[in-house]
């Protein structure tokens, strides 16, 4: 029996060897992965932060950029307002020349406001026409 049990053996002897051997070179692969899936995962994870770092250094830039803009634009309107100021003083001492003479402006004031009922009832009619006249247009374009 013993030389029948020597092949018989040998074969399971050789499937043990080659099932251990398969356990190591699974193990190994697996050991393997997971190294590579951790490498990847770093890449990953620094290519983000460095993303993210390239990122917030532009908004930052174009924050300030922003900013200086803003105080530019903001001097622009102070010289605005002031050169507005300067003009508006300027014209204040005509003004009081002018005022010298605001009686005699006053009474040719009188005389327009008479005036000016009249030019206000011919708009009112002007305005009462205008809805007619869209009306006719409205019906044209309504029987084609």
């Amino acid at each position: 029996m013993t030389p029948s049990n020597d092949p018989v053996e040998q074969a399971l002897d050789r499937l043990a060897k080659m099932s251990e051997q398969l356990t190591r070179a699974s193990e190994e692969q697996a050991r393997r992965f997971d190294r590579q899936a951790k490498e990847l995962l770093d890449r990953t994870e620094k290519a983000t932060e460095r993303a993210l770092e390239r990122i917030e250094k532009e908004l930052r830039a174009q924050i300030t950029a922003l900013k200086r803009e803003m105080a530019q634009l903001e001097r622009r309107a102070q010289a605005a307002r002031t050169q507005a100021a300067k003009r508006t003083g300027v014209r204040r001492p005509v003004r009081k020349t002018a005022a010298k003479k605001a009686p005699a402006k006053k009474t040719a004031a009188k005389k327009t406001t008479k005036k000016a009922p009249a030019k206000k009832t011919a708009a009112k009619k002007t305005t009462r026409k205008a809805p007619a006249k869209k009306t006719a247009a409205r019906t044209a374009t309504t029987a084609r």
